[in-house]
């Protein structure tokens, strides 16, 4: 291949990246992998994420440049998608600000039931008394919450999520599509958008790792991880809102 060949796939590969780190889809994945507090897990959802962004933004490519033959779409295109975006955010935000809020409910039921437990053991034989602390995040029963729920229809959802957050047309790999073709043809397209879908790909996997592990830290114990994941929500929904600002 070609310099030139070359430069396109870098060029396309900076674009996927940049992309990928927006401050938007930083919350959704966010939002979406804040439950695992794991960063394979959660590497795993942003790479699922990733792939039903790329689709969308290959369909954007298909019907903008091959299909209608422009590079331009009108501006009531881009805010309708951010409407889109916002709206997602802010049930994503909700939904995980309400799961952190019922972990912590959940964990003051548990500790109430706990602490009468230990007040009835106290009164035999101390031989008899046992304490059973439920510990860190990924001690939590599977019949207490669905959160460890890793089901191959888990991730396509994620997936689906992730497609949402390209409602919008993606510009800039649109034009740099456009002046490709004309000089270097559909083959230097195509690997450039495979340039373009790995360098998301692998920005988002890193995001949601990143995520897990931050999230795997401070979830110390389940309580810690109820509150780290209502504030993660509410950030969510706060970020929503001042994006919907934006557009008034």
């Amino acid at each position: 291949m070609s310099s030139a060949v070359y430069g396109a796939m870098a060029t396309a590969a900076v674009l996927g990246a940049t992309h990928a780190i927006e401050p938007d889809h930083v919350a959704g994945i966010s939002s979406l992998t804040s439950r695992y507090g794991d960063s394979r897990l959660s590497a795993l959802a942003g790479a699922c994420f990733s792939l039903g962004h790329v689709a969308l933004v290959v369909l954007w490519l298909g019907i903008g440049y091959l299909l209608l033959g422009r590079t331009s779409f009108p501006a009531v295109l881009d805010a309708v998608g951010t409407v889109g975006v916002v709206a997602l955010l802010g049930v994503l935000g909700v939904a995980t600000a309400g799961s952190g809020l019922r972990a912590l409910l959940r964990d003051h039921g548990h500790e109430a039931v706990t602490h009468d437990h230990e007040s009835v053991s106290h009164s035999h034989d101390s031989a008899h008394s046992h304490f059973h602390v439920h510990g860190g995040w990924g001690h939590t029963h599977p019949h207490e919450s669905g959160d460890h729920d890793h089901g191959v229809r888990t991730y396509l959802r994620t997936g689906v999520v992730g497609a949402l957050f390209t409602l919008s047309p993606p510009m800039s790999m649109i034009v740099f599509a456009s002046t490709l073709f004309p000089t270097h043809g559909g083959d230097v397209v195509a690997l450039a958008v495979a340039a373009y879908a790995v360098a998301i790909v692998g920005a988002m996997s890193l995001v949601g790792a990143g995520v897990g592990a931050l999230f795997g830290v401070v979830s110390v114990d389940a309580r810690t991880a109820g509150v780290a994941r209502t504030v993660a929500g509410l950030t969510v929904v706060g970020f929503a809102a001042w994006m919907l600002l934006g557009l008034l």
